[in-house]
């Protein structure tokens, strides 16, 4: 316990006045703080000298004095960080702490002597929330993950390349992890309502993509699985079991969990996740977030920053690992509208499947970059009992498994507003084989009695998106307008 005199409070308080003049780089006016004996964590050892020699080695001096934190208040790195890495040094206690700060400052063609004695005792280990050492290590260990995977973003003479039309068309066709379905790099999300059955067929997916030639018929490029399961994470040994009973097979070792808490807003938690992964050998491949919500507590889907955020988080760990990253995510509370949220989430994906939840379940590429939209395969959840709990009562979990009665079943709307708009929509169409676009749009408006008059037209519109997309209407543009028709 440190005891501290009022002298101290009283020359720590008087040492708080602001020079006038602004400080110059190692030669500002720092506050000088009392110098109290504490003792330190990290024992003075040889190892531990050679450790913080190491680090020191990686993290350049020349560079702005800052303000002696190595992050700022986003969290996000200060490049000026020189009075950090002297404070954190500091706070060793170390009898050679100063003098491996001193040698490693001089590396510094800006350094002086003045300077650098002034930032040392203006140490302040009274501070509520003091920097420690262990914040030099952390950014260490950052940098040393940028230069070692450096690769994934490899330095270019020019920062721009003005393609012409005949270097476009030599470029390479971008791969597919599931053909038509997923592709091999980018942003993707599976999507659908609560109990839909979306977590078991993302995990039934994530187990094609480790080790099968196909899913649901579509060829599969096998390749390393990330799956961070923030959601139902006590369920979820029950799933990897009941797959492997059913399918008389271990898990395939290329399949790793994760269900750490990961808040996908901090960028040092994604960058420490990438990081994790690439060194695991498990990079270029998937990376699956289950789910998005859980993964950034607090957010506003609806707000465009929000999003924006949440979007330039994935968009970094998928620049980071390599590969794919896909997203669980939920429908709002119109099914029909689609993915939750703010619409720049669908603008930024590569891929995106909708899930069906029900009797007949089933799932539909509502939008695949390069690839056909609109394709749907059914499914059914078979329910695999794994043994008895500590009441003798049955411990079940499910596999998915294809249903092929799908295929000669049209399918149904959803929802009390898709239903009656498609009811108006047919109705219609008994007098006249197609229509437009347009006059389905005002053959819908009657029914939206509790949608505002102005706000009708864009409504209905989006009615029949989501009736096309989901394989209740066919469209297709003949004479330049759009027409749709039930089969």
């Amino acid at each position: 316990m440190i005891e501290i005199s009022s002298e101290m409070l009283e020359s720590v308080a008087g040492n708080r006045e602001q020079s006038s003049e602004l400080p110059s780089y190692l030669t500002g006016d720092t506050p000088q703080f009392p110098t109290l004996k504490i003792t330190s964590t990290t024992p003075e050892s040889p190892a531990e000298i050679k450790r913080l020699r190491d680090a020191l080695a990686i993290i350049s001096p020349d560079v702005g004095r800052g303000t002696g934190s190595f992050y700022n208040s986003q969290g996000s790195p200060n490049a000026d960080n020189w009075l950090a890495v002297i404070w954190s040094i500091a706070s060793l206690n170390w009898s050679c702490g100063k003098e491996i700060a001193r040698n490693w400052s001089k590396k510094s063609s800006r350094y002086e002597e003045s300077g650098f004695e002034k930032a040392w005792k203006s140490y302040n280990t009274v501070h509520q929330n003091p920097i420690t050492i262990g914040s030099l290590y952390k950014r260490v260990a950052e940098l040393e993950f940028e230069k070692a995977n450096d690769f994934l973003a490899p330095p270019q003479s020019k920062k721009f390349n003005l393609l012409s039309t005949a270097q476009l068309a030599e470029l390479p066709p971008g791969e597919w992890i599931v053909k038509g379905v997923l592709p091999e790099q980018g942003l993707a999300a599976l999507f659908g309502p609560s109990s839909s059955g979306k977590s078991f067929l993302a995990f039934d997916l994530m187990m094609a993509i480790t080790h099968q030639a196909r899913w649901f018929g579509f060829k599969v490029k096998n390749k390393p699985v990330t799956y961070i399961g923030l959601e139902g994470k006590s369920g979820f040994r029950n799933r990897i079991t009941a797959w492997e009973k059913e399918n008389n097979l271990p898990a395939p070792p290329n399949l790793k969990i994760v269900i750490d808490n990961f808040n996908l807003k901090t960028e040092s938690e994604v960058i420490a996740l990438a990081s994790e992964i690439v060194n695991s050998g498990m990079g270029k491949g998937v990376v699956v977030i289950d789910t998005l919500n859980q993964a950034s507590p607090g957010s506003d889907e609806n707000s465009s920053v929000d999003m924006g955020i949440n979007i330039s988080r994935l968009q970094l760990l998928q620049e980071l690992t390599g590969g794919l990253v896909l997203i669980i995510h939920h429908t709002g509370k119109n099914a029909a509208q689609g993915l939750r949220g703010h619409s720049s989430l669908k603008a930024a994906l590569d891929a995106n499947i909708e899930v069906t939840g029900g009797d007949k379940k089933s799932w539909l590429i509502e939008k695949v970059k390069d690839g056909q939209d609109g394709i749907s395969r059914g499914f059914k959840l078979k329910v695999v009992e794994l043994g008895k709990d500590s009441d003798g009562d049955p411990i079940t979990s499910c596999v998915v498994e294809p249903d092929y009665s799908l295929i000669f079943t049209k399918p149904e709307p959803t929802g009390n507003a898709q239903k009656a708009a498609f009811k108006a929509i047919k109705d219609k169409l008994k007098l006249t084989p197609k229509m437009t676009i347009d006059e389905s749009i005002e053959a819908i408006k009657p029914t939206l009695t509790t949608v505002k008059a102005n706000q009708r037209s864009n409504r209905a519109r989006t009615i029949v998106q989501g009736l096309i997309n989901g394989g209740h209407l066919q469209s297709a543009i003949e004479n330049d307008e759009g027409v749709i028709w039930v089969d």
